[in-house]
């Protein structure tokens, strides 16, 4: 048996642990982020509400985009918009909430909800408010 290689195995296996309780930090976080703010609109699934308020599970307009959750809660959305087939015409404001908040409420949005997973970070939030508005039409 090579010992040199049991050491890096343990460090490895630690670094995992940490990344994931990291992972569940920002998870529980964005998860409370979003019962406070979003879910009367959006549904506490993500099932979204009526004609106004789209659906965010498994939601074709952000599915494996998290640039365009993030343009859409920094930047708001007034007038239509086509999710999953069906068209809704509501009004969201921007997110009035600090960018780490941003940040995990999308990771938590794109994880949670099935949309494709992968982290947001604070400095893609500060960054997508920097950017002017996506045209709606490239976005999905």
């Amino acid at each position: 048996m090579n010992t040199t290689r049991l050491p890096t195995a343990l460090v490895l296996g630690c670094l995992c642990a940490a990344a994931s309780a990291a992972d569940n930090s920002i998870m529980t976080k964005g998860q409370k982020v979003y019962e406070s703010n979003c879910v009367a609109c959006h549904g506490k699934k993500g099932e979204g509400r009526g004609t106004m308020f789209p659906p965010l599970y498994r939601s074709d307009f952000i599915m494996k985009k998290p640039q365009v959750l993030l343009h859409s809660m920094v930047k708001g959305i007034n007038g239509t918009i086509k999710v999953n087939g069906k068209t809704y015409n509501g009004f969201m404001p921007a997110t009035a909430i600090s960018d780490a908040d941003i940040a995990a409420v999308a990771t938590y949005i794109m994880n949670a909800f099935d949309n494709g997973g992968g982290s947001v970070t604070e400095k893609d939030a500060k960054q997508a408010k920097g950017k002017k508005k996506l045209n709606r039409q490239n976005a999905v």
